[in-house]
């Protein structure tokens, strides 16, 4: 790869998943917090009692949410990356190749439409659901345990 095109086609994808990550980390937060809010007010007083629980729906929630906003760009960043392998995915189906972040968001909306900015979003989901449910269940988990502890030093 290196040969062929040069340094630069180890960043293929690098544009799209730094504009990504941070709105993706800031709704994932945001909207855990905001789960959190509703969910103690859906939920009756017997059956807050396990926090755990609470934890990870939210978090699960707050990740599927957040993947689903910001899921264009990981399939722009995707597909951008997998530039370049035309002649191994021609028997795959359809090759295409984008000349950049920008060209490759307007091919897509072009030939596919919108619904062509969220092809593959279900197992993306499914990966957000677990991996962010499982974040704010251990984070909120450990943050509890280390406040037991310190409390009973003091």
């Amino acid at each position: 790869m290196y040969r062929t095109e040069g340094p630069l086609v180890f960043y293929k994808g690098l544009n799209p998943t730094l504009i990504a990550i941070f709105p993706y980390a800031g709704f994932q937060f945001s909207f855990y917090n905001s789960l959190k809010h509703v969910y103690e007010w859906v939920t009756p007083a017997e059956g807050k009692k396990n926090g755990n629980l609470k934890n990870l729906l939210c978090g699960s929630g707050a990740g599927v949410i957040s993947k689903t906003l910001t899921y264009p760009l990981d399939l722009f960043k995707k597909r951008l990356q997998v530039g370049g392998f035309e002649q191994a995915r021609a028997s795959f189906g359809q090759v295409r190749s984008y000349q950049g972040l920008l060209d490759c968001a307007r091919q897509v909306l072009r030939e596919e439409g919108v619904p062509g900015f969220f092809k593959g979003l279900s197992p993306s989901l499914l990966k957000a659901a677990l991996s962010t449910g499982l974040m704010f269940f251990w984070y909120e988990f450990f943050c509890n345990l280390f406040h037991r502890a310190k409390k009973a030093d003091s």
